[in-house]
């Protein structure tokens, strides 16, 4: 059995937790023969935590954690490795700790069943966050378009979703992660261009659809926009061996040798709103 050793990240922001993530995940065979050594992790954010949590849960592979009661419980709270795929099971472990958001498994032939779980996520999120006009179209329209990704483009059968809200340091943190065929592949397949992840994450954010048709895939680029720009957050997508980092001020490309992501991360960071917030002239 191989130990992968993922380390605690330097500091909060997403990209320290990006780089915890390359530097365990890098160089590494991923098969249902390994065991994912947590204990050096003191707190567990979202980024981190569902990537980890779809290849424990996929894979049905070992991991161990430290011995902090801390950590523990909150493992616990959000039904870390194996999430909550029905609404009654959400609702349950929602009642007393609602900042704590449990891995919420979404899967495509549940319909109506996938749809009500998504709608008490965002309901949530969405009360955590106050009732500032404008913030539910904000706070709904990221998760609904890149859930749809998953379903649309992945060809994966199931999505996992997570968020936290910390009060004390006034922000949510979002998480969206599938294991399907990734970008790269769905462009090869779907509109036989065979280019690298970075050119694939690139035709995303033009908004060139992964699908065969003339169909434009305005998703992901507007829920970016709607992250960075209308909620002033921060946005990293990952595909591959490719991420793209965003924020209101800076964009750039994060090249991940010895490694690759079977699917697409997507994680983002955005301040509780406190004024009016209008999504319309960042849709397309």
């Amino acid at each position: 059995m191989q130990k992968i050793i993922i380390p605690n990240p330097q500091k909060e922001s997403l990209l320290a937790q990006l780089v915890a993530l390359y530097q365990g995940l890098q160089k590494i065979n991923l098969s249902d023969n390994l065991e994912f050594d947590l204990s050096s992790i003191n707190w567990f954010y979202p980024f981190l935590t569902l990537p980890l949590s779809a290849l424990i849960d996929n894979f049905k592979n070992k991991f161990i954690i430290n011995n902090s009661k801390t950590i523990k419980s909150y493992l616990d709270i959000i039904n870390f490795p194996k999430g909550i795929d029905s609404t009654s099971d959400f609702s349950k472990q929602t009642q007393q700790f609602k900042n704590y958001i449990p891995i919420s498994i979404l899967r495509k032939e549940k319909g109506k069943e996938r749809e009500d779980l998504e709608y008490l996520f965002l309901t949530l999120i969405y009360n955590n966050l106050g009732k500032v006009t404008g913030a539910k179209n904000a706070i709904y329209y990221p998760i609904t378009e890149l859930l749809t990704n998953i379903f649309e483009h992945s060809k994966a059968s199931q999505g996992y979703l997570l968020g936290q809200y910390y009060p004390q340091r006034n922000y949510l943190d979002i998480c969206i992660v599938d294991t399907g065929r990734g970008l790269k592949r769905a462009y090869l397949e779907d509109r036989n261009l065979n280019i690298s992840s970075k050119e694939a994450l690139i035709e995303v954010m033009k908004g060139n659809s992964t699908k065969s048709s003339k169909e434009r895939g305005y998703g992901v680029r507007t829920s970016k926009k709607i992250v960075c720009q209308a909620l002033n957050g921060e946005f990293i997508i990952l595909s591959g061996n490719t991420a793209l980092y965003s924020n209101n001020n800076e964009e750039k490309f994060i090249n991940l040798p010895n490694f690759n992501w079977q699917g697409v991360i997507i994680a983002y960071r955005i301040l509780k709103p406190t004024g009016v917030i209008d999504i319309t002239s960042y849709l397309e």
